[in-house]
C-alpha cells in the first residue's frame, strides 16, 4: 500500500490514475474504489463495547501473540505462490514490469513471524479466505488485495506485497510512507515516525489482512446493502457519511485536505505542526485513515494492535534545527481513544458475523 517513491509527484499521480482505472475495468466499480485507496497508501463485528459516557472502553486481549513462528508456518507459508496473471497483467498495461521474487529462509520466517503476531481473529478469518500470497520486485505500491473468486461459499482473496517490505523496519517504511505527504520547502522542517523496530510486513499484513475480514465479514456494508450491520452503524457513526465522505466537524479541517483525499495534495513542509495539530482534532489515527472508512478500519485496527497489543509506540515527529521538536501521538487523542472499544471482537474466538 506503499507506493515506491517515483521521480516526481506528477508521475506518481499519472500512475495511480491508470491502475486504478484499468482495476475499476477488471474488478468491478466496489473492487475499483477499494484498489484506487490501497495503491494511493504511499509507499465484526456484532459485539460491540458500550459506550459509557460518550467513550467506549478500550478492549483487553487475553490473547498472547505466538512466541515462535511454526505455527504461521504451517498455516500460511505454503500459501506463498507466483502472482495471478491479472493482476501482473494490469501492472504491465500501465507501464510497469514487476517481477517474481525468490524469497530467502531469512525473508520466509519475516513472514511467519508477521503471520504469528496478527490477532485471534485475522487467523482465523484468513485461515479461511486466504487463498494465497506473493511477492514481487519492482513492484509500484507496497501490497493489494485482490478477490480470486469463492470456494465452498467462501470468498476467497491474493494478497501482493512488494518484497522490500520485508528489509525495512515499521518506522523505516512508515517514515517513508508519511514524507510523501509533503513536498520539499526551504523551512527546515522534517516529519519522521517512530513506530518501533518490528518488521514493515507485520504492519502492512495486518492492514491488508484487515480488508480480507472486512470483505468476508461484511464488516463495514456496502452502500448497496439495505441492513447494515451493527458494527458498520456504530463505526462510521459521527465520522463517515459514505464510504468516502468524512462527517466530523472541527476548527481547522487542514487534515481533510492531505493527499489521500479527492482533491488533496502534499503539504509545505513549513505547514506540518499545523497539519498535525489539525490532525489532532479529528477521529483519524493517519492521514490514510481519511481515504475511505475501509481504510480507516484498517489503520484503527492495525495501530490499536500495535500499540496497545505488541506495546510499540506511534509516534509522529516534527522537527526543524533550532526550534522544539513537536512530538503528536494519534492513537492518544481523545476522539481516537473514543472509537477503540469497537475493536474488542478483533480478540475474541467465537465471532459469528453474518459471512463467514
Amino acid at each position: 500500500m506503499a507506493i515506491t517513491l517515483m521521480n516526481t509527484a506528477i508521475n506518481r499521480n499519472v500512475m495511480y490514475y491508470t491502475v486504478s482505472v484499468k482495476f475499476l475495468k477488471v474488478f468491478g466499480s466496489r473492487h475499483g474504489i477499494c484498489f484506487f485507496l490501497i495503491l494511493c497508501f504511499v509507499p465484526t463485528l456484532t459485539s460491540i463495547a458500550q459506550n459509557t459516557k460518550g467513550r467506549q472502553q478500550e478492549p483487553v486481549s487475553n490473547e498472547t501473540p505466538l512466541a515462535d513462528a511454526s505455527a504461521a508456518q504451517s498455516n500460511f507459508l505454503s500459501r506463498i505462490t507466483t502472482t495471478p496473471v491479472t493482476i501482473l497483467k494490469t501492472f504491465r498495461d500501465a507501464g510497469m514490469s514487476p517481477t517474481a521474487h525468490q524469497m530467502s529462509k531469512a525473508e520466509l520466517d519475516v513472514v511467519a513471524k508477521a503471520f504469528s503476531l496478527l490477532p485471534p481473529l485475522h487467523q482465523r478469518v484468513l485461515a479461511r479466505h486466504l487463498h494465497s500470497i506473493s511477492f514481487l520486485d519492482n513492484m509500484p505500491n507496497t501490497a493489494l488485495t485482490s478477490p480470486v473468486g469463492e470456494e465452498g461459499g467462501k470468498k476467497r482473496y491474493h494478497i501482493t506485497f512488494r518484497a522490500g517490505i520485508l528489509h525495512q523496519s515499521v518506522s523505516e517504511w512508515l517514515t517513508e510512507k508519511e514524507q510523501t505527504c509533503f513536498a520539499t520547502d526551504s523551512s527546515g522542517y522534517s516529519v519522521s515516525i517512530q513506530a518501533g523496530l518490528l518488521s514493515a510486513m507485520t504492519y502492512v499484513l495486518l492492514h491488508e489482512g484487515t480488508h480480507v475480514l472486512d470483505g468476508s465479514l461484511g464488516l463495514i456494508s456496502d452502500p448497496a446493502d439495505r441492513v447494515k450491520t451493527d458494527f458498520s452503524t456504530s463505526f462510521t457513526a459521527g465520522v463517515w457519511k459514505d464510504i468516502r465522505t468524512p462527517d466530523w466537524i472541527c476548527s481547522d479541517c487542514l487534515a481533510d485536505k492531505n493527499r489521500f483525499r479527492p482533491g488533496g495534495r502534499p503539504f509545505a513542509y513549513a505547514d506540518a505542526p499545523k497539519v498535525y495539530n489539525s490532525l489532532m482534532e479529528t477521529p483519524f489515527a493517519s492521514f490514510y485513515s481519511t481515504a475511505s472508512w475501509h481504510e480507516d478500519l484498517a489503520e484503527l485496527v492495525t495501530l490499536y494492535h500495535f500499540t496497545r497489543v505488541l506495546k510499540q509506540p506511534f509516534k509522529i515527529i516534527v522537527s526543524r534545527p533550532g526550534a522544539p521538536t513537536r512530538v503528536f501521538e494519534p492513537m492518544d487523542n481523545k476522539r481516537v481513544r473514543q472509537r477503540l472499544g469497537l475493536l474488542s471482537t478483533f480478540y475474541k474466538q467465537d465471532f459469528a458475523g453474518r459471512r463467514q
